[in-house]
């Protein structure tokens, strides 16, 4: 304060004590700028993603190294040179602010910068040319303005793919929980986590929505102890929801790579917190409220190919912009919006929610991740397909044998094929009638939510792209030295028949479907059927029941769980049943779907 004292003179001094009046205030400037869309370094090394939520944090030096209150001032955006925010700019949302002294500056203390925030509605565009000014409001008598005004230049920020995240909910009944709760897991609150980590446009209504199919009743429990264990239950769980994720058909008639399905059990009765397959697409998780949004963000991750680290947030630190954590529950023990270098990063297991961010290294492979690279195909791997071989099975929990190799299925309308993962110890290869082989490398690592766990192998599934003129003869599983582990060869193909479902006829509540399959050289009970149904006379389509033994003659979903047909006589239920490398199909047409969920 010496400094600020010194300029404060207007008369004499008589030891060493300001006598005179009119002072003036000290003099602040801005000291530095942090743009941050969740984690970001003080020199802002890190591209931002367009149409994000954006925080910039000021720090506010006082000259002299002292305090000063009272500080407001206004934050402009400009892309291109052209300006996003309104004229005035967009005011703190912690004003009026006190700079603290230099001495006690701190990071990871939210108060201890003056902070801005940007929704992604204000619109940060993709450009290489994103500045961001920040102007301090004059202090009464400040002595010097000059340096009231803080500039970052020349940011890039770049478009990014927004994934298209399905969660459901299960019903785990040895636990004797029932479903989760709703409000536990809806959007605004199971992707609470995701949306404030995640290098999306963050805004997205379509980011996180309920998979609009009826939920699930899980009931395996080999050992009888109530809960899901890594001795193959989470395996089989995984396997189920895999299935249902294969028949999410979206309103662009494709079923992407960029379509994700997460499993929500009331409560924890889960060895491991949760599950996802090492470069998979689903996951399942808990709901306990002090861990089960940073669950949802870490299994995630998994599945986009991350193992587990120690690394904390050091020497950076993170930010919540918008806040969406703290109180989202209440019981969640999360407050406040700055996310201190002390926190682990995500991928470290077993954390709370209030004790994870994402760190640089992570948020940067998420960034760069082709999942949500809009940049093009690349080699064809984002290329749409029909009939791509949807492969899956369990490797034993050591990774030395293939316990289970599914049916294969080719379905009839788009997709596309996995991407292959860096490194994997596994091949997935299907050659088809005129001997080509087409291979795709996979992890086969089960990812966990539990601090210093191994690694163990167990559920996997691969899309791999094939001619959709060309049968498949063989698929197998080999490892990348090329010892084969398991496959299956193509046999006479079975049949499929569903029962009658009425023209006209009016579908509402408990729904039975009856079919019947029958295969000359294939055990009926080794036959899988999948049923799907479209409200919208094939152009989406969700499933209805999955992995259903060729051996049953009926199914039964509830039409309250799925969407009313969008007019009158379009609804569609269709199966595919599956010997192992045959895709039959079946389907009745004409009825109507009525007192399910309103078409969206």
């Amino acid at each position: 304060m010496r400094k600020a004292h010194i300029r404060c003179l207007r008369g004499a001094v008589v030891a060493l004590a300001v006598v005179s009046t009119g002072c003036t205030s000290p003099d602040i400037f801005v000291e530095g700028l942090e743009v941050t869309q969740a984690f970001q370094t003080a020199a802002n090394g890190i591209d931002l993603v367009a149409d994000r939520g954006t925080t910039v944090r000021v720090r506010v030096g006082v000259e002299g190294g002292g305090t000063a209150a009272g500080i407001d001032g206004r934050l402009h955006v400009q892309v291109d040179g052209v300006a996003v925010t309104p004229p005035a700019g967009i005011a703190p949302i912690n004003a009026p602010f006190t700079a603290p002294e230099a001495a006690l500056w701190n990071r990871d203390n939210e108060a201890h910068t003056l902070n801005f925030e940007v929704t992604a509605m204000t619109g940060i565009e993709a450009s290489a040319d994103v500045d961001v000014v920040v102007d301090l409001n004059p202090l009464p008598g400040e002595p010097d303005v000059t340096n009231n005004s803080g500039t970052v230049s020349n940011l890039m920020a770049s478009q990014r793919i927004t994934p298209k995240l399905y969660f459901t909910r299960i019903n785990y009944t040895p636990a004797g929980a029932g479903l989760p709760a709703l409000a536990d897991v809806q959007a605004g609150v199971g992707d609470a986590f995701v949306r404030g980590i995640y290098p999306v446009n963050d805004a997205d209504a379509n980011l996180y929505l309920p998979g609009l199919f009826p939920t699930l009743t899980w009931s395996q429990d080999g050992n009888s102890n109530g809960q899901i264990d890594d001795d193959g239950e989470h395996s089989d769980l995984l396997d189920w929801l895999e299935s249902c994720r294969q028949l999410i058909v979206d309103q662009s008639g494709e079923n992407g790579d960029d379509i994700f399905l997460y499993g929500w059990v009331a409560g924890n009765p889960i060895v491991g917190n949760g599950w996802a397959p090492t470069g998979g697409r689903v996951a399942f998780g808990n709901t306990e409220h002090i861990r089960h949004q940073r669950t949802y963000a870490h299994e995630l991750g998994h599945n986009f190919g991350l193992s587990h680290n120690t690394r904390t947030l050091a020497p950076d630190a993170g930010w919540d912009t918008g806040a969406r954590l703290p109180a989202n529950p209440a019981t969640n023990n999360t407050s406040g919006r700055v996310k201190a270098s002390t926190l682990n990063d995500i991928m470290r297991g077993g954390q709370m929610t209030n004790s994870a961010w994402v760190d640089e290294t992570t948020y940067n492979f998420f960034f760069n991740h082709a999942v949500l690279d809009p940049s093009g195909d690349v080699e064809g791997d984002k290329r749409y397909s029909a009939r791509i071989v949807a492969l899956s099975g369990v490797l034993s929990v050591d990774g030395t044998r293939l316990v289970r190799l599914n049916p294969a299925f080719r379905y009839n309308w788009l997709s596309q094929p996995s991407l292959p993962f860096a490194g994997g110890a596994y091949v997935a290869e299907a050659i088809d009638d005129q001997g080509v082989a087409w291979n795709i490398p996979f992890s086969g690592i089960l990812g966990d939510d539990r601090d210093n766990h191994d690694d163990v192998y167990g559920f996997f599934a691969v899309r791999i792209r094939v001619p959709a003129n060309r049968e498949v003869d063989v698929v197998r599983i080999r490892r990348t030295s090329g010892e084969i582990l398991g496959e299956m060869r193509r046999t006479a193909p079975p049949s499929l028949v569903l029962g009658e479902v009425s023209t006209g006829e009016l579908l509402s509540g408990i729904v039975e479907v009856k079919f019947e399959v029958s295969d000359p050289d294939s055990p009926l009970a080794d036959i899988r059927v999948q049923f799907v149904y479209s409200s919208d006379a094939g152009a989406t389509w969700v499933p209805i029941a999955v992995n259903v033994p060729g051996s049953d003659t009926s199914v039964s979903f509830d039409a309250s769980e799925v969407e009313n047909t969008v007019e009158s006589g379009v609804g569609v239920l269709r199966a595919f049943a599956s010997d192992g490398l045959n895709t039959v199909m079946a389907e009745r047409r004409g009825f109507t779907v009525v007192n399910g969920i309103p078409k969206q």
